[in-house]
């Protein structure tokens, strides 16, 4: 994670995704997140809110994270002599 991270920040983003998927995965909707939000405080603007009201919808986002962490591990150990 760290050396995604620092790969990220210095702007080698192939790199850092080649150190792990997930980590570069949410460093990105992390920078999304940052200027959506700096972009509704600058121009005041309706904030964006995700609500899961049923219960199918709230499966399906469980299942999504879990796969989520099962592929980058897999993904990780495959890859481990690369590194």
């Amino acid at each position: 994670m760290t050396r995604c991270g620092i790969q990220f920040f210095h702007g080698h983003f192939l790199a850092a995704l080649k150190w792990n998927p997930l980590v570069f995965t949410a460093l990105c909707g992390l920078t999304a997140f940052d200027l959506y939000a700096f972009a509704t405080l600058a121009t005041r603007g309706p904030r964006l809110r995700i609500c899961f009201y049923t219960e199918t919808a709230k499966t399906f986002v469980r299942i999504a994270v879990i796969s989520a962490l099962v592929l980058n591990w897999v993904y990780l150990l495959s890859h481990c002599r690369d590194f």
